[in-house]
C-alpha cells in the first residue's frame, strides 16, 4: 500500500490549524504541523498505552469496570436513559458536552429529540458570558466581539489588550503580533499578572482581580471629563448615555485607584492614549473578564469604551466579522424547543439561557441534588470545570445513570456507569466552519483503534438505539453536513474530500454597518443602559460590584484567607485539563505551580520549588511554589486542570454571577502555607 497524505486540522486545542498527515494504512508515519507544543502530542495521544479503546460498563461507580463491545454499551446506555424518561419524564435527563466541541450541534438535537430541555455545554463558563454581554449591549452583529478583536489590522494605532496572554495561549505564541507590533502600535495592557505582552506595552495596568469593571468605568470618567468622547456618534447611537455619564462621574481616578490598586496617573494616561489614538482596538479574552461574580457587568463596561471613543465598526478598531462562516442550526424549531420547558439555570439566569440557547451548566449540582436531574449523558465532560467541584462529583456519583466518552480514564470517568472510548481528531471526520470564512471537510486520516468512535458517530448510534434514527438523517452524517452548510449555500459535495479548505467570498463592510439599520438592540443603539437586562429585572447600567469573596466584600474572611486567588491562566503545554497523560507534554510542565510574589513567600518562609498548601474555606490542595514578581503582593495565581491539584475545589459555587451564572474562578480568597 502506498503512503497517503491527508490534509487535516489539529484539534489539540480548538484553533483547527492546518496539518498534513502521512500514513501507511492505519499507521501514521509523520505529521506536518505548525510550531506548537501541543501539536507535538498528537501521535502520543493516538498511541498512548494509557488510552482507552474499549467500551466499559458497571452497575455502580464503586464497582470494577467490565469491558464490553461498544454495541452493548450503547444498548445499556440507551436503555437506562429511556427507563429514566419512562419513570420521571424526559426532563429528568441532561445532555452535557465538554471537549470536543465538534459534535455539540448533534448533542443538542439529541437532547431535544429525546424531549429534554437540558442541553448543557462548557460555554456555561467559557465564552458564553462575553457572547451574551456583547449581544445585549451592542447587538447581534457584535455577538462575536471576541473573535474580531483578535484580528490584526494595519490601520490600528493603539491596542488595549485586556487580560490576554498570547505567549501561552495563541499561535505563534511569543511571536504573536500583540508582542511584535508593540514597538510600533501604542499598546496598553490590563492584567493582574505581568505577562510578556505587558512587558512590551507602553502602559501596563495591574488591577486587583475582579475590579476590571471599575477600571473601565474610571477610564470612561477620564474620557468624558477631558472631552475626548466621540460626540456625534454618541448623540445618534447611544441609549442611556446621560444616566451612564452620571454614574461614571463617581469613578474618579482617585476612587478607581483605591478600588483597583492601579495608580491614578496610569489610569489617566491609559484613557488619554486610547481615546486620542483612533483607530484603536480592544483585544479581549473569552474568559478573563467574565470569570468573576461580577464579570458580566464588568465585561459590558469594557465593551462600552470603543463606543465612547468612536472605535466601533471602523477599520483598525472593533468591528463585526466581515465574512464569518455561520452554519445553519440542525436543532428542532424554536416552538418545539420552547415546548420542552425551561432548561437548568433558566430560572436564575434567564437572559443568559435565552440568548445562548442552552442551559446554565453551573447549576447542574443543585439540579441533581433536588432530584430534578436523575441521569446525564455526556461527551468529554470534565467535572473539574465546575466551582466547588467536589460538590458536583458527589452529585454525579448519586445519579441513577451517568455515562462519559473520553480518550483516557479521568476523575469524571470514575463517577460513571458507562464509558465510551473516543476517537481522536486524526481518526474522526468533521465539518469545520471558521470565523475567518474558511470551510472544510476534515476526513479521518486513519481508522480509530479498538471500539473508539467519534463523538458525532456515537450520538448517531445512540439516536438509532433510542428510536430516533429518522431525526438523524437515517445515520447519514454527510447528509447532516449538507443541512449545516445550507446557511452558506455550499453543498457538501463541493468540499474537497482531501481536506483542503474553501474560503468564502469576503463580505467585509465598506461602511459602518450601523448606518444601514442601527445596532441590533431593541433601541437600535448602543445600550449603555440595557433594556434587555432591565426587562428581565436586572440593573441596566454596567454597575460595579465587589467580587463575592474579596478583601472588601468579606473582611471577615481575610484574617484567615488574606490572599486574593486568581486561577486559570493558560499554559502552551496543555488545553485546560487535557494532555496531562502525555509524556510529550507533561515532561515540559510536570507539576502544578502556584505563582506568588517574593514578599508573600518570605512572610511564609516558602522557597521556590517547594511544595506548599493552598487553602480556602472549602478545602486545600498542594502545589509547587513559583516565586515571581509577575504578581503584586497579596495576589496568587493557580493553574487549572490538574486532577491532583484541582483548584476549583476551592472556588465558591455560591458566588456565581447573577446574570450569566459564571463562576468566580479569577477572584476569590485563599491562604498559602507550608506543608508539614
Amino acid at each position: 500500500m502506498s503512503n497517503k497524505a491527508t490534509h487535516s486540522t489539529c484539534y489539540m486545542c480548538t484553533e483547527n490549524c492546518p496539518i498534513t498527515v502521512v500514513s501507511d494504512g492505519d499507521q501514521i508515519l509523520s505529521i506536518r504541523h505548525p510550531d506548537c507544543v501541543r501539536a507535538e502530542g498528537m501521535l502520543e495521544q493516538r498511541a498512548s498505552p494509557l488510552r482507552q479503546i474499549a467500551a466499559k460498563i458497571r452497575s455502580e461507580p464503586q464497582d470494577p469496570w467490565q469491558e464490553v463491545p461498544r454495541s452493548r454499551a450503547v444498548s445499556v446506555a440507551s436503555r437506562r436513559l429511556l427507563e429514566v424518561r419512562e419513570s420521571h419524564g424526559p426532563e429528568a435527563v441532561a445532555f452535557v458536552a465538554g471537549f470536543t466541541k465538534e459534535a455539540r450541534a448533534y448533542l443538542q438535537r439529541l437532547a431535544h429529540c429525546f424531549g429534554s430541555p437540558h442541553y448543557l455545554t462548557e460555554s456555561s463558563c467559557c465564552f458564553g458570558s462575553c457572547f451574551v454581554a456583547a449581544a445585549v449591549t451592542l447587538g447581534n452583529e457584535y455577538d462575536y466581539f471576541l473573535g474580531p478583536s483578535r484580528t490584526r489590522h494595519s490601520a490600528t494605532k493603539c491596542r488595549l489588550v485586556w487580560s490576554t496572554n498570547p505567549t501561552e495561549s495563541r499561535l505563534p505564541y511569543d511571536k504573536h503580533h500583540l508582542i511584535t507590533d508593540a514597538s510600533e502600535v501604542a499598546t496598553i495592557v490590563v492584567d493582574p499578572r505581568r505577562t510578556p505582552v505587558a512587558e512590551a506595552a507602553r502602559i501596563f495596568l495591574q488591577p486587583r482581580p475582579g475590579t476590571d469593571g471599575a477600571l473601565a468605568l474610571g477610564m470612561a470618567h477620564v474620557v468624558f471629563e477631558e472631552g475626548l468622547e466621540e460626540r456625534e456618534f454618541l448623540r445618534r447611537y447611544a441609549h442611556g448615555l446621560n444616566v451612564y455619564r452620571q454614574y461614571v462621574k463617581t469613578f474618579t481616578p482617585a476612587r478607581t485607584a483605591q478600588i483597583t490598586g492601579v495608580p491614578a496617573k496610569k489610569i489617566v494616561a491609559a484613557a488619554r492614549l486610547y481615546a486620542t489614538s483612533s483607530p484603536a482596538q480592544i483585544t479581549i479574552s473569552a474568559c478573563a473578564t467574565t470569570h468573576h461574580s461580577n464579570g458580566f457587568q464588568n465585561h459590558r463596561a469594557i465593551l462600552l469604551l470603543p463606543a465612547i471613543c468612536g472605535n466601533l465598526d471602523i477599520e483598525g478598531g472593533n468591528r463585526p466579522w466581515g465574512h464569518r462562516a455561520r452554519e445553519a442550526s440542525v436543532d428542532l424549531g424554536a416552538e418545539e424547543v420552547a415546548s420542552l420547558g425551561p432548561p437548568v439555570g433558566a430560572e436564575d439566569h434567564p437572559v443568559f439561557v435565552e440568548r445562548l440557547g442552552e442551559g446554565q451548566a453551573m447549576r447542574l449540582a443543585e439540579a441533581i441534588e433536588s432530584g430534578r436531574i436523575r441521569a446525564v449523558f455526556s461527551i468529554g465532560m470534565n467535572a473539574m470545570m465546575w466551582p466547588n467541584s467536589g460538590r458536583l462529583s458527589r452529585a454525579l456519583r448519586s445519579l441513577e445513570f451517568f455515562s462519559v466518552s473520553d480518550f483516557f480514564d479521568t476523575p469524571t470517568g470514575e463517577l460513571a456507569k458507562v464509558f465510551f472510548p473516543a476517537a481522536s481528531h486524526l481518526e474522526r471526520e468533521a465539518l469545520i466552519l471558521s470565523g475567518s470564512g474558511r470551510v472544510l471537510y476534515r476526513p479521518a486520516a486513519v481508522a480509530p483503534p479498538g471500539d473508539a468512535l467519534g463523538d458525532t458517530e456515537l450520538i448517531f448510534e445512540m439516536a438509532a438505539a433510542m428510536g430516533m434514527e429518522e431525526h438523524f438523517w437515517n445515520g447519514d452524517i454527510h447528509a447532516s453536513f449538507n443541512a449545516r452548510l445550507s446557511e452558506v449555500d455550499l453543498p457538501f459535495d463541493r468540499l474537497p474530500l482531501s481536506g483542503e479548505p474553501l474560503e468564502l467570498p469576503s463580505r467585509e463592510p465598506q461602511e459602518h454597518g450601523y448606518l444601514r439599520g442601527g445596532f441590533g438592540t431593541p433601541t437600535g443603539k448602543v445600550e449603555f443602559v440595557s433594556t434587555i437586562l432591565e426587562d428581565a429585572g436586572y440593573e441596566g447600567l454596567p454597575l460595579y460590584r465587589e467580587p463575592y469573596w474579596s478583601p472588601v466584600s468579606r473582611p471577615d474572611l481575610t484574617e484567615k484567607y488574606p490572599l486574593v486567588l486568581t486561577s486559570g491562566g493558560r499554559s502552551k503545554n496543555f488545553t485546560h485539563s487535557q494532555g496531562r497523560q502525555l509524556e510529550t507534554l507533561r515532561s515540559r510542565e510536570p507539576n502544578p505551580r502556584l505563582q506568588m510574589n517574593p514578599s508573600d513567600a518570605a512572610d511564609r518562609d516558602i522557597g521556590d520549588g517547594e511544595f506548599i498548601g493552598l487553602s480556602s474555606p472549602l478545602g486545600s490542595i498542594a502545589l509547587q511554589a513559583w516565586i515571581t514578581d509577575a504578581l503584586p503582593p497579596g495576589v496568587v495565581s493557580a493553574p487549572h486542570g490538574w486532577a491532583e491539584a484541582d483548584v476549583n475545589l476551592l472556588i465558591p459555587d455560591a458566588g456565581l454571577d447573577p446574570i450569566s451564572g459564571f463562576p468566580p474562578f479569577k477572584s476569590s480568597l485563599c491562604q498559602v502555607h507550608r506543608l508539614d
